[in-house]
């Protein structure tokens, strides 16, 4: 698996390059509801494989999406 397939919950600019993707501000609040999500998406054996496509849905199903402040 390529490491741009991979998310890392620790890297700042990681989360940064998640809240890109959706259009959401860069913001320490936003990178911390991600940081948090990303924790419980690791542990979901749901969505394996662990990859970015996996994370991104997760994000869409969960309702993270919705409680991150827009760009």
């Amino acid at each position: 698996m390529s490491d741009q397939n991979l998310v890392s919950c620790e890297q700042d600019h990681e989360l940064n390059t998640v809240l890109a993707h959706f259009k959401k501000r860069q913001t320490v609040a936003n990178r911390e509801i991600v940081r948090q999500a990303c924790r419980s998406w690791k542990a979901d054996i749901a969505y394996k494989p662990h990859n970015r496509e996996s994370f991104y849905r997760y994000l869409s199903d969960k309702g993270v999406l919705t409680q991150l402040e827009s760009a």
